[in-house]
């Protein structure tokens, strides 16, 4: 990868933290780092630091994506979510398997705004340096956050097997539930609005910037 490519660099806090047992934590963390692991859309793999803050940094037109799956497997495991600070931009020092030690633009991006979002009580953020795209994109993040904070921990748990999974069918084995409730998951959780957002988002991140 060059540095001067423009990824997504996904910074996040997960919210409420210091309620959760020791346990719950082990298992958020296991099953985050299951779901990033040998994904492909990952460039550095996520890190935990200052105990329940976490960094990764993805392919830019995958960091929607991936980070709301991080919020599903949050609230499906932890009945929590995360604040989630998106920056797109360029790299100007990648430190192999590090994301941590890494910096460039979109480590600013990301780690600045989401100084700002526990003010702001906002839930999901993305930051550009573009005049033209950042309007749009804030405007449709903030109608994705509304929905998201509306998710139900069994919502949560079909949404983050979406990605895994080719159809409802192979969902409702997984969780050993009705292909009924995974298609009543699905539309409560207004996934299909989601996934309208996702496909314009991805479409523009990777062919206009």
């Amino acid at each position: 990868m060059e540095k001067n490519n423009k990824v997504g660099v996904i910074t996040g806090d997960i919210i409420n933290s210091s309620v959760l047992s020791k346990n719950q934590k082990n298992k958020l963390k296991n099953d985050l780092t299951d779901y990033f692991d040998n994904n492909p859309d990952v460039l550095l793999p996520l890190q935990f630091y200052r105990g329940d803050s976490f960094q990764l940094m993805v392919k830019k037109e995958k960091a929607a994506m991936s980070a709301l799956i991080i919020e599903a497997i949050l609230l499906k495991t932890s009945g929590t979510l995360a604040r989630i600070s998106i920056g797109i931009g360029a790299v100007s020092k990648i430190a192999p398997g590090n994301v941590l030690q890494s910096e460039g633009e979109a480590f600013q991006l990301s780690g600045h705004q989401l100084d700002k979002m526990k003010a702001e009580d906002r839930l999901m953020k993305l930051a550009i340096n573009s005049v033209k795209f950042q309007p749009i994109l804030s405007a449709t993040f903030y109608l994705v956050e509304s929905i998201v904070w509306g998710w139900k921990p069994g919502q949560a748990s079909v949404i983050a097997q979406i990605p895994v999974c080719k159809t409802q069918k192979e969902i409702a084995e997984r969780l050993n539930i009705t292909g009924a409730a995974v298609s009543k998951a699905i539309k409560a959780s207004n996934w299909p609005a989601i996934e309208e957002f996702l496909k314009g988002y991805e479409e523009t991140i990777k062919n206009d910037i």
